[in-house]
């Protein structure tokens, strides 16, 4: 391919993108001018398709954590979590809304993930024209797996964002190739991510998990990701099978001891971690805050984490954190948790509880940093793992299976076992299946708060339901705000309000797309 031929690839991507990409298009121009990745040059050997790789992983980092995307998505509507920075922070847990001003890049434009899932096309497609005595054996199949994991992956998260989407599965290398397309079937979209993430499976081995560190795709990452999207198929017979999968393979996973949890976003082989996207500085994975971009761009790592504890971060008081109240709603005094996850920073006022004087707590899942200057405190650096999926997660998730399967009695006993690691007391006998399925899904607020998944815990059992009368679970003790009834008494679930507005940007380049119909004149 011709310099002048990457350009236009390039230009057409960006065409199909807008031009609110996190990384400009004219920056990527450049780049391209100044290393031909696409060109002829490229697609020669192993280590252009590792090249190609590590950008899609860099690409995946990028998308999850601008304006704290994943966190935003999975954890703010809950309503766990407080802040005293007003209304543009608040109403997602308040009231729902997923407007969230000066966070529209991260949350509602998918720019930065089609930007993924055309690296991982770009792979798929040309990998296997490289001649095997290329690579070292195995390692084809390897890379090819970790593509179509990765594929998989950046489908997942859009559709659990904004249903529908444009399906895309073949590379964007000339501008002849930028196809405008409308949306495609949420259920269409999880049968590509379980179809890919099974080919991923079946192309890598148990070996790739320590080849990996636990930072690549591999494996069990593959299969965790399946258990995820069979779940949201509402498939619990296959969720249990991928889940065991992972959970059986017990010379790669094991629980870490309770209150060491934290380790697992510390240290990314840690034998709970089954996927994790690193932020090494040693590595230049890191970011730094930016005071002229503030608290809407800044890592998750600066918003959850006060300066009274940690001197040198940016904000006293955190953008989102949990005051007593809260935290004594979700954990029992002798919870592991407590102390693991969570540290006071002092006692002060909580804006939305009409400025009542409570102790007030920090996230510590995120407060793994580096001070460049270490002397004056100087050029923070936030590097604390982001978890994608940890053999807690499996474990529970096959809880929520079991008891999906009419297997009431087993469900209880696999929740027993994260309890049993946090010290608190068992499930009740006693419980319905209604209070049971409740309390798995509140363990998996207390196991994996901060993680991006808690709200995608309650659209993968609402999204295919017509009424609030179907849900399985007790809504009002998971969120603080009415699922299925939204503004002026709106059927917010008829009309998928449960998803994420899309950006205009998109829609705009896009006359195919239309706004999910709740946001239709709120956005």
């Amino acid at each position: 391919m011709k310099t002048r031929n990457i350009i236009r690839s390039i230009a057409g991507i960006c065409l199909l993108a807008t031009s609110s990409m996190f990384v400009s298009c004219e920056k990527e121009l450049e780049n391209v001018l100044k290393n031909d990745t696409y060109g002829n040059v490229y697609w020669k050997n192993a280590g252009d398709v590792e090249g190609a790789l590590n950008g899609a992983y860099g690409l995946f980092r990028n998308a999850i954590n601008t304006n704290q995307a994943f966190f935003i998505w999975g954890d703010a509507p809950i309503g766990k979590f407080v802040t005293n920075d007003g209304t543009n922070h608040s109403e997602i847990f308040n009231s729902g809304s997923f407007v969230t001003p000066y966070r529209e890049t991260g949350v509602h434009n998918w720019t930065n993930w089609y930007r993924i899932i055309d690296v991982a096309n770009l792979v798929i497609t040309k990998t296997p024209e490289i001649p095997d005595a290329s690579f070292v054996e195995g390692q084809k199949n390897y890379l090819l797996g970790q593509a179509y994991y990765m594929r998989a992956l950046a489908y997942f998260y859009m559709t659990r964002v904004w249903g529908d989407v444009p399906l895309q599965t073949k590379p964007t290398q000339t501008a002849d190739d930028a196809e405008q397309k409308g949306a495609t079937p949420s259920d269409e979209i999880l049968k590509l991510v379980v179809s890919d993430a099974q080919k991923a499976s079946s192309l890598m081995t148990w070996a790739s998990v320590d080849e990996s560190g636990r930072r690549r795709g591999n494996k069990g990452a593959a299969l965790a990701l399946l258990a995820h999207a069979t779940a949201f198929q509402n498939d619990y017979a296959k969720t249990l099978v991928y889940a065991d999968s992972v959970i059986n393979q017990t010379a790669n996973y094991s629980l870490l001891p309770g209150g060491n949890v934290r380790d697992v976003f510390k240290n990314a082989t840690a034998r709970e971690n089954i996927f994790v996207i690193t932020q090494k500085d040693s590595e230049t994975e890191s970011s730094g805050y930016n005071a002229n971009l503030g608290v809407f761009s800044a890592n998750l790592t600066f918003t959850t984490t006060s300066s009274i504890t940690y001197p040198g971060f940016p904000f006293a008081v955190p953008n989102y954190y949990v005051d007593q109240s809260r935290l004594n709603r979700l954990y029992a005094e002798t919870d592991l948790r407590r102390d693991d996850f969570f540290v006071k920073f002092d006692d002060g006022p909580v804006a939305v509880d009409n400025n009542a004087i409570t102790a007030r707590y920090a996230m510590r899942k995120y407060s793994n940093f580096v001070f460049k200057n270490s002397t004056g405190l100087g050029n923070l650096r936030a590097e604390s793992n982001i978890v994608i999926f940890r053999l807690a997660d499996l474990i529970l998730l096959k809880s929520e299976a079991l008891l999906n399967l009419k297997r009431s009695g087993e469900a209880r006993n696999v929740l027993n076992q994260i309890k049993l690691r946090a010290g608190i007391s068992q499930a009740s006998t006693a419980m319905d299946d209604r209070a049971l399925y409740t309390e798995i899904l509140m363990e998996r607020q207390r196991e994996l708060i901060g993680e991006g998944h808690n709200y995608f815990d309650l659209v993968r059992n609402i999204w295919k339901k017509k009424s609030e009368a179907e849900f399985p679970f007790s809504s009002s003790s998971l969120i603080y705000w009415g699922l299925a009834r939204g503004a002026n008494g709106s059927d917010r679930l008829a009309l998928k309000g449960f998803y994420f507005p899309i950006h205009n940007s998109n829609l705009n380049s896009n006359k195919d797309m239309t706004q999910i119909p709740y946001w239709m004149g709120k956005y």
